[in-house]
């Protein structure tokens, strides 16, 4: 909120409770309200009015006007197009990728199908949904057949490394990692564990009819698994019982623009357009990539439709530098320039079984 540019931008935050209503009040400006619970204010509703979209008190009485909604969600409900769908059916311009773009990207398995048609490299992989986690047997002989041991055990539809697991052989690792990411999630996905693992990751937006690239960054970590703990809950940060914003992103050390073979990094951009591409062209995702070091070899992690802080860091530090300001207002201008809403009947009306009114 504060990023953007108050010149252009008047910010109304909007927060979003478990139980999937929206509440606005001034507290939602101060990040420490929110500790040890957000705060809530007044509960609202949003709709199209006569004269566009509105944002009204749940008696219908008209409160703001609304231009654009920027969605600030991670993981599941906010950054997998749920939202993004409720806003497209109301016809109020929404920011980044589409809901059905945003639905692929959440889904793992299903973005790396579609990003390999688009020929970008993709690891092998096996999916155990809650019914095939009854036959063991068959699912471990795919995974031998296919690229053995060690491997990967995660959810196929959770964002930052969520249940994220490493299984080193099939006797006592395996299973117990299958059924518990099966407690988080509808689909387990299997893939082998990159030896000599570096990663990269890449923003890119869509502009002026070409697709602009942010610095690359190189992730460091001491673990042998980056996973949610290692990622969030460092340095102390979110321990039970205390309030302290964790320091996990930014305590885990990184390179911005690392010293990287000129043609790992053409093939780091020529993979980035390509599965941008195929997603739809649209807001600030950031695709995360993974390299063996030794051999050279990259391969397509997953994309982050709405990565932390929309990733300005790495905008900031890109050959073309983006300041944040100039990010959050080119989200807005894209989506209030390619957003109509349409009150035609999309029935010919020949064809039509029920009468209009």
């Amino acid at each position: 909120m504060d990023a953007a540019d108050v010149r252009a931008v008047q910010v109304l935050p909007v927060y979003m409770d478990f139980a999937n209503r929206f509440w606005i009040g001034n507290s939602l400006r101060d990040i420490a309200t929110y500790r040890p619970r957000p705060p809530l204010g007044q509960q609202v509703t949003f709709r199209w009015g006569d004269n566009g979209p509105v944002m009204c008190a749940m008696d219908g009485t008209v409160l703001h006007a609304v231009d654009c909604v920027l969605p600030v969600f991670h993981g599941t409900f906010g950054e997998d197009g749920r939202v993004q769908a409720y806003f497209e059916l109301l016809g109020i311009p929404v920011t980044g990728l589409s809901a059905s773009s945003n639905s692929i990207a959440m889904r793992k398995d299903v973005t790396k199908a579609l990003v390999k048609e688009a020929g970008v490299n993709v690891l092998p992989h096996v999916t155990v949904d809650r019914e095939r986690v009854h036959h063991p047997e068959a699912v471990l002989k795919e995974v031998k057949e296919r690229f053995g041991f060690p491997v990967i055990v995660k959810p196929a539809n959770l964002g930052s490394s969520v249940g994220v697991g490493l299984a080193k052989n099939e006797n006592e690792d395996l299973w117990p990692l299958v059924e518990y990411v099966l407690k988080k999630d509808t689909l387990a996905l299997i893939e082998p564990q990159v030896q000599n693992l570096v990663e990269y990751n890449i923003a890119m937006i869509a502009q002026e009819g070409e697709i602009k690239l942010s610095a690359i960054e190189r992730p460091k970590s001491g673990a042998e698994l980056l996973d949610f703990r290692e990622k969030y809950l460092s340095a102390d940060g979110g321990s039970k019982g205390s309030f302290k914003p964790s320091e996990g992103m930014l305590s885990l050390t990184r390179d911005i623009n690392p010293d990287i073979p000129v043609e790992l990094k053409a093939r780091i951009h020529d993979y980035a357009r390509k599965t941008f591409t195929a997603l739809g062209k649209r807001g600030a995702p950031r695709i995360d990539f993974m390299c063996n070091q030794e051999t050279g070899e990259l391969w397509f992690n997953e994309i982050n439709a709405i990565p932390g802080s929309y990733g300005f860091f790495l905008w900031e530090a890109a050959e073309e530098p983006l300041l944040f300001p100039e990010l959050v207002q080119h989200l807005i201008d894209e989506a209030t320039g390619d957003t109509i809403k349409t009150f035609e009947d999309p029935v010919p009306q020949d064809a039509r079984l029920l009468q209009r009114r």
